[in-house]
């Protein structure tokens, strides 16, 4: 898999867990046309990145157990924060 697919995939993991609407895990990894094995390495990757998630039957969902989001972007900035 490419990176890029990769990332994209954890972006939109990200949204459906902010929105609370994953579903239970056999409906996420559909959502997400991937396994549900792969779906749990997902959710290991992005838990070792510090991300609280949760699942909740209640809900339905997984969910975050603080509110914050993943960002997988380039921001300039005005000032380098090192100099070489």
């Amino acid at each position: 898999m490419s990176r890029l697919k990769y990332i994209k995939t954890l972006q939109r993991m990200d949204l459906l867990i902010r929105k609370r609407s994953t579903g239970n895990p056999e409906d996420f990894a559909a959502r997400l046309s991937v396994s549900e094995r792969s779906l749990y390495n997902y959710l290991t990757a992005m838990r070792e990145l510090g991300a609280p998630i949760c699942y909740s039957r209640v809900l339905g969902s997984y969910y975050y157990r603080t509110d914050g989001k993943f960002t997988f972007e380039f921001k300039k900035v005005n000032e380098p924060e090192y100099a070489f």
